[in-house]
């Protein structure tokens, strides 16, 4: 992991520079193509800077992909389970379409033995599917859905058939279809 940073001044601008910076190369040139040599470049931070920190590009990619990923997708809350779903399915296909994260979608498939890849992943997802449990216990508290719902299912129902869209199909991603994507993926309503 990476280690603890003094709050603000330099050290925060540092960081967030070179953060930016592997989110950009990684959007032009896909995760392949990472290095810290091409992260210092673009960041314009010393690429011992960068290796002190962080200890390689792969470790760069996590972090800056583990912030941005937490700041770009909120758990909706519109008051309704299908009005929280529909735009969570919204957020993550625009998330996929982003030149970032279709990078890294395209490198988790393309590389399945790389580590830092499937702990980025790993993390990721825990983190999302923890946070994505709110829209259906919500729901359930609503009296929308009944509590034995199973939250990570639904919600990987719905991101699982984007992602095959988008990457396996090629395919854009309607509002239209994405309505009937989430109507499929909502268990019955409370009776």
């Amino acid at each position: 992991m990476e280690p603890q940073q003094r709050p603000g001044g330099r050290s925060a601008r540092v960081r967030a520079k070179v953060l930016e910076a592997t989110l950009s190369e990684l959007g032009a040139s896909g995760w392949g193509a990472l290095s810290v040599d091409r992260i210092a470049e673009r960041s314009g931070v010393h690429k011992t800077t960068i290796y002190r920190r962080w200890g390689s590009a792969d470790r760069v990619a996590l972090a800056a992909l583990l912030e941005t990923g937490n700041e770009e997708i909120p758990i909706p809350d519109t008051g309704d389970v299908f009005g929280d779903l529909l735009a969570l399915g919204r957020l993550i296909t625009a998330t996929i379409s982003d030149p970032v994260g279709r990078a890294v979608a395209t490198a988790v498939v393309a590389e399945p033995d790389s580590q830092a890849l499937s702990e980025l992943a790993g993390v990721f997802w825990s983190e999302r599917f923890t946070a994505a449990r709110a829209i259906v216990e919500r729901a359930v508290v609503r009296g929308e859905i009944d509590g034995s719902v199973d939250a990570d299912r639904v919600v990987e129902s719905i991101a699982s058939q984007i992602w095959f869209r988008i990457m396996v199909r090629r395919g854009t991603v309607s509002d239209n279809w994405l309505t009937g994507v989430v109507e499929a993926a909502l268990p019955p309503p409370v009776r």
